[in-house]
């Protein structure tokens, strides 16, 4: 190991040499880079490699090439390369190679490699580099797309970049990027060749010439010299003279002249009409459409598949590379194969509507059309049809600005909502729909609006009582009520919802604001409100912990019901209620870390200084410590009271049994000297403030739904 770590060192000799001659860096720079290097060698050589070391040692180097190339570009007079300016890139090029011996299998390693090279510009090593890496992942579509992107943007090859990914997709038959990226290949090009064609005024149409004209005859003459006219014997005559005196250049010419004969030639009627974009496979898009028709073919019942072939094809303005039939076709694929999903119905409702803009002027046409097409698709009765429908009418109308055209929307929309209340087709999502249109368009007053929207939540919560949606949906429109209307209601449908929806943050959140809302306004005691917050507290305790991403809030809610109780504590008996009630929880319950930090946080702002305040505050660390032996945080967090408050003997001994506990000694202990600097920023431990917002208007219960 020391052999070889010597070697390469003695190998930086002549570039350390070229670099103090150069007076880019100095002698004790130039010391303190071999010892870094040689430090970072011998972590390479260890009898286990840790990725994380060859990363630390590639950072350095890219940081200290950059330094010395801002150091030589200060140097004007000497303009001269050396080895000095080579041997920088080339040493990263070999820490990669070496990691990647050792973590070939790593693709964030080979994509940084490709960064860097694509960053230098070195286009051969690059080549090399995609090679390896498609030969070792040939199952990742990420390798095959990024090669087929470098040679057709950077190396304007587009016979390599299709065989790339002609490769990719033979030995990734049902990878759906693939086939979408090769398809977006085929357009990209067609694009750009149509793109210099229009520039060039090459394959103009009959259409776009009888426009020129008509602008040339329209044209302001009055500034302009007009030339004579010239006819046809005139003519003739001109091209006689001109022939005589080309005689003699001709002869002198004679074999050029054979040369371009030939290339002359060469330009048959044939290959002229092939260059035409109708007449050029390429140009009209059929490479594109087989791309499409094959991946149909491979993966037939995927309707995200259909429709990204279909959202790449609509994402070209102008030129646009596919013609009105091709993309026809897509649409036609989709309508046969997914006839019976909603969502490819809606879509093909859309096209008529998606081919213009707002303010263009077939737009209005492209409505009825699509409106006609949801109606027939709804003849289903399927329920997500009527929600979709309601869903692309809202988007169109809240995008359109013309008057008439909104009044077509809200009409369009309430005749949906009376259809499929006549029909009996309701679901979840519908009911928020419609209780959302109505808070949001209605133009009668807020009082009238709130108490039919009720009314329909009523019904809906009746229908769907495990809807969390709807019953939020519905207590936060009741809170807009007035407060008689929220005490004769809410109680018995918060007792209710905490039946059903145990589990969901924001019923509790609600109910929390509920409580503490009623005793502001006397219209709950205050030993009610301790009541159900000590009944809320115990419901929470008996939740099973959040083990699963889906009962991920459980953990949460635990913490957050006990900090608000407390918070209201604090309110209405000060520090000696938080505390008679922390003590009593205590008793009852296992509280977490975040039930702890918030006593803590309470106890600060009530006072640091007195010695019960020091004391409940020592015991209630002790208690957070003890959660979680190995929590850096909550030792900083201690230490730093300990700290500010003068008490560095309590500070030494908490020091030490964190030093004893914490999983890195080292670690922490760094930690800790930045929070003696004042750089270690304390996290929140999940603390959370419940914000009362009693002023609940139209735009807050809408946006709810």
């Amino acid at each position: 190991m020391a052999d070889t770590v010597q070697f390469y060192m003695e190998e930086m000799i002549p570039e350390m040499r070229d670099l103090e001659q150069k007076g880019i860096f100095s002698k004790t720079e130039i010391k303190s880079i071999i010892k870094q290097r040689q430090k970072f060698e011998y972590a390479l050589k260890r009898r286990i490699s840790k990725k994380a070391d060859f990363l630390r040692y590639i950072e350095y180097e890219m940081n200290l090439e950059a330094l010395r190339k801002k150091r030589r570009a200060r140097m004007v007079s000497d303009t001269k390369k050396s080895i000095s300016d080579y041997a920088g890139p080339r040493r990263i090029y070999f820490i990669y190679k070496r990691c990647l011996i050792k973590f070939k299998g790593d693709i964030s390693i080979w994509l940084q490699y490709i960064d860097f090279a694509k960053k230098t510009g070195a286009t051969r090593t690059l080549g090399k580099i995609f090679a390896q890496a498609i030969q070792l992942h040939p199952t990742n579509e990420k390798m095959w797309i990024l090669a087929a992107a470098w040679e057709w943007e950077e190396n304007a090859n587009i016979v390599a970049a299709r065989v790339l990914l002609q490769r990719a997709i033979r030995l990734n038959t049902t990878t759906e990027s693939l086939w979408h990226e090769y398809f977006r290949l085929e357009l990209v090009y067609i694009a750009k060749i149509l793109a210099r064609r229009q520039v060039l005024g090459i394959d103009a149409s009959n259409k776009e010439a009888e426009d020129d004209l008509m602008e040339d005859e329209e044209a302001d003459t009055d500034n302009m010299i007009k030339l004579p006219g010239v006819t046809g014997e005139e003519y003739s005559e001109f091209i006689k003279e001109d022939d005589k005196e080309e005689e003699p250049k001709k002869s002198n010419k004679a074999k050029q002249g054979k040369k371009e004969k030939k290339k002359m030639e060469a330009l048959t009627e044939e290959k002229a009409e092939a260059l035409q974009t109708e007449k050029n496979p390429v140009l009209r898009g059929d490479i594109a459409m087989v791309v499409f028709r094959n991946g149909v073919e491979t993966i037939p019942t995927s309707f995200p598949f259909r429709k990204g072939f279909l959202d790449i094809a609509n994402s070209f303005i102008k030129p646009k590379p596919l013609k009105e039939d091709s993309i026809q076709e897509i649409y036609d694929s989709i309508e046969k194969d997914f006839k019976e999903l909603p969502e490819a119905l809606a879509l093909v409702a859309r096209r008529a509507i998606d081919a213009y803009k707002v303010d263009e002027e077939g737009y209005a046409l492209g409505v009825a059309e699509t409106v006609k097409g949801f109606w027939a698709a709804c003849e289903s009765k399927d329920v997500k049809m009527f929600e979709l429908f309601v869903q692309n009418m809202t988007w169109e109308h809240r995008k359109t600005t013309e008057e008439n055209l909104k009044l077509y929307f809200s009409k369009t929309i309430d005749r949906i909502f009376s259809t499929a209340n006549k029909k009996n087709i309701h679901s979840e999502a519908l009911y928020l729909l419609h209780v959302n249109w109505m808070l949001s368009s209605s133009t009668q007053s807020f009082d009238a609006i709130s108490k039919k929207a009720l009314t329909v939540l009523d019904k809906a919560v009746t229908e769907h009582p495990e809807s969390t949606a709807l019953t939020i949906q519905q207590i936060r429109l009741l809170r807009s009520f007035s407060r008689s209307e929220q005490i004769a209601r809410l109680p018995e449908i918060f007792a209710r919802a905490l039946k059903i929806h145990t589990e969901s943050f924001e019923v509790w959140r609600e109910y929390a604001t509920f409580l503490r809302t009623a005793y502001r306004e006397e219209d709950m005691s205050k030993e009610q409100v301790e009541e159900a917050f000590l009944e809320a507290v115990r419901i929470t305790t008996t939740l099973m912990p959040d083990v699963t991403e889906e009962r991920a809030d459980i953990g949460l809610i635990k913490q957050s019901v006990s900090s608000w109780f407390l918070d209201w504590m604090n309110e209405t008996e000060g520090i000696e209620g938080v505390r008679r009630l922390y003590q009593s929880l205590m008793k009852r319950s296992l509280p977490d870390l975040g039930f702890f930090m918030a006593c803590i946080q309470l106890e600060k702002e009530n006072s640091v200084d007195q010695p019960e305040s020091r004391k409940a505050i020592a015991m209630l660390y002790e208690k957070a410590i003890h959660t979680n032996e190995k929590n850096e945080d909550t030792y900083l967090s201690f230490l730093k009271h300990l700290n500010e408050t003068g008490q560095i003997e309590a500070a030494n001994k908490v020091m030490w049994k964190a030093g004893k506990a914490v999983e890195n000694s080292d670690t922490f202990s760094q930690r800790y000297s930045e929070l003696l600097e004042g750089q270690w920023v304390e996290p929140s431990f999940g603390v959370t403030k419940l914000e009362l917002d009693m002023d609940v208007d139209t735009e807050d219960v809408a946006m709810s739904s």
